[in-house]
């Protein structure tokens, strides 16, 4: 009786007893992708965009008090929206569909504006 339940966990530690699934995508999963893989394209485009004057676009709060921040302990405006992202946050928003995170140098605000 011994030799069979012993059989049984043998064989079970064998084939395991858990579903083998594909792994998941960064995107799928919501995790970070990989420290060498490409970065999504809304993050290429938001770290390409310098301060602009009078830009039409919704503000985005949270991302304008760390823009004040950043200029109350600097004393300046970042020079691209990346320097921004590298001092202050974690990580980027996603922009609502079809906008870029842009900043408004005249208002000191951080603004959704149409993507080109």
């Amino acid at each position: 009786m011994k030799c069979v339940a012993l059989f049984a966990v043998a064989v079970l530690l064998l084939f395991g007893c858990g579903k083998k699934n594909e792994p998941a995508t960064p995107q799928q999963s919501g995790e970070t992708p990989a420290p060498g893989a490409p970065p999504p394209k809304y993050v290429t485009a938001a770290a390409q965009n310098a301060p602009a004057e009078n830009v039409a676009g919704e503000v985005n709060a949270f991302l304008t008090e760390q823009l004040r921040i950043f200029i109350r302990e600097k004393g300046r405006t970042p020079s691209d929206f990346a320097e921004l992202v590298r001092v202050r946050l974690d990580s980027i928003p996603r922009p609502p569909e079809g906008k870029k995170w842009v900043i408004d140098s005249a208002t000191k605000e951080v603004k959704a504006a149409p993507a080109q």
